[in-house]
């Protein structure tokens, strides 16, 4: 946790030298969402997808809204509303009169479901010019998407070669006599993405144009959408290689940043420092979820990358992508939660410190849940003073949580998701119920842990005898 918060304090340390003048003004009026809290978010890096609040604002009684972002570069930024999430680039320096969609909030099921996906949509913008960047976009993307959709069906097909280069050089006049470096340059990744994939260029040399000898552009999503295609997968091609082989001892077995950076030197496309950094970055995050190289060896080589890398934004990105590849890791512990019990009282997950916690995601009327909650009582009543049984209830409101408990004369400690709805997402629960172990330390034993029907006991002793507590 310590490191975790170094990381929260760079990101701090870097926002906080941002001039006063580094700032954006959103306003707007939003009649359905009045006393709603309006959250403004951003993308902490550009590969763990770990969203950051920027921002926030309540809208008031006349439906008015007003906040300030601290903006020091061009920035994509979201907001999820209910069914929809808005979206915009912000200038620094720039005032925003922005609109959306009427409040329609998700259903019960919508909020339970870890595949429903908002429907997107660009803020409008009342008072936007003609240079602005976000209609320059999206009068680009009306143009692209049409083109990427005829590559992507044709792209086995032989297509008419000619036509597509018609096509391409018609998308690079959208850029002609434009002066934004960041829409250029997004034209410029966005036509080359097509041409990578319709022409399968190679990716040495497009990294040799694009990337080698140019700076890291952390902000521009074209940039790395492209970046992300070229360097996929490249520690397993690299490493197929007669002199980069030795990429398998660099990781698992020496767990050395510093001799990985060394043998990566000898391959043209990552003499830029900056650049062979990101490509490691990239490739720790990718490869942790596949089975390439040893976790202990890419988690040890991210620390290593943290104590050696001189690139602040670096580290930054470094921790973000170590918090997320940890999350809900054996050893680590778990992420906290403040919610409310039966009787409404906060409980947090700090108070649980010292204890053998058995967690539960449910919901009362799932046939599933219900069905193991006997066999939980029959655990509470037996070894209650060994561990807590905690159940985190995803009922619609903490008033069904309640009367379910009195009716059923549950007595272990049941806790109602409704003001940490992203729990969800964070224990990434897919079904009900799934259950955790976490250790008196605070940190997970069994992630997922067994269920009671199958053999939990046996595993709960196992872990106690272990650590030396039976």
């Amino acid at each position: 946790m310590v490191l975790i918060r170094f990381f929260f304090v760079l990101f701090f340390i870097s926002f906080s030298s941002i001039k006063s003048s580094s700032v954006v003004k959103l306003l707007g009026n939003a009649p359905s969402f009045k006393g709603f809290e309006l959250v403004f978010n951003s993308y902490s890096d550009p590969f763990s997808s770990t969203e950051i609040t920027i921002g926030r604002c309540k809208v008031d009684s006349s439906g008015n809204f007003s906040v300030t972002l601290p903006i020091s570069d061009i920035t994509y930024i979201f907001s999820h509303l209910g069914i929809y999430m808005g979206y915009m680039y912000l200038e620094p320096g720039k005032e925003y009169i922005i609109s959306f969609p009427d409040k329609k909030e998700k259903a019960p099921s919508d909020k339970l479901n870890p595949f429903f996906e908002e429907s997107e949509f660009q803020f409008s913008i009342k008072n936007r010019d003609n240079h602005d960047l976000n209609k320059l976009i999206l009068s680009f993307n009306d143009l692209y998407d049409p083109v990427l959709k005829n590559v992507i069906k044709n792209i086995y097909s032989g297509n008419n070669k000619a036509s597509l280069d018609s096509s391409l050089n018609a998308l690079k006049t959208t850029n002609s006599g434009i002066d934004n470096s960041f829409y250029n340059k997004y034209v410029d990744y966005k036509i080359e993405y097509l041409k990578f994939l319709a022409y399968r260029n190679k990716s040495k040399s497009i990294s040799n144009e694009f990337f080698q000898h140019k700076p890291v552009l952390y902000n521009n999503p074209a940039y790395l959408e492209l970046f992300n295609q070229v360097y996929n997968k490249y520690f397993y091609f690299f490493g197929r290689t007669n002199f980069g082989k030795i990429i398998y001892d660099d990781i698992n077995n020496r767990k050395s940043y510093f001799q990985l950076s060394q043998t990566l030197q000898s391959d043209s496309i990552l003499k830029n420092d900056s650049l062979r950094e990101m490509v490691v970055l990239k490739n720790i995050h990718d490869e942790f979820y596949s089975n390439n190289f040893s976790r202990s060896g890419l988690l040890c080589l991210l620390d290593s990358f943290i104590i050696n890398t001189k690139i602040i934004k670096h580290k930054v990105i470094a921790g973000y992508i170590r918090s997320k590849i940890t999350l809900l890791m054996p050893e680590f512990p778990p992420p906290e939660f403040e919610l409310f019990d039966r009787n409404g009282k906060l409980v947090k997950s700090s108070d649980l410190l010292g204890k053998y916690v058995y967690l539960n995601f449910c919901i009362c009327s799932s046939y599933s849940c219900i069905k193991e909650f006997d066999l939980l009582k029959n655990l509470n009543n037996k070894y209650k003073d060994r561990f807590l049984i905690v159940t985190i209830a995803t009922d619609e409101n903490r008033e069904q949580m309640s009367n379910f408990i009195t009716k059923s004369e549950y007595n272990w400690l049941f806790l109602h998701y409704g003001n940490q709805p992203d729990i969800l997402k964070q224990y990434d629960i897919r079904a009900y119920p799934t259950y955790f172990l976490i250790g008196p330390d605070g940190k997970l034993i069994y992630s997922p842990a067994a269920s009671p029907g199958e053999n939990f006991e046996l595993y709960l002793f196992k872990a106690m005898r272990l650590r030396g507590d039976i």
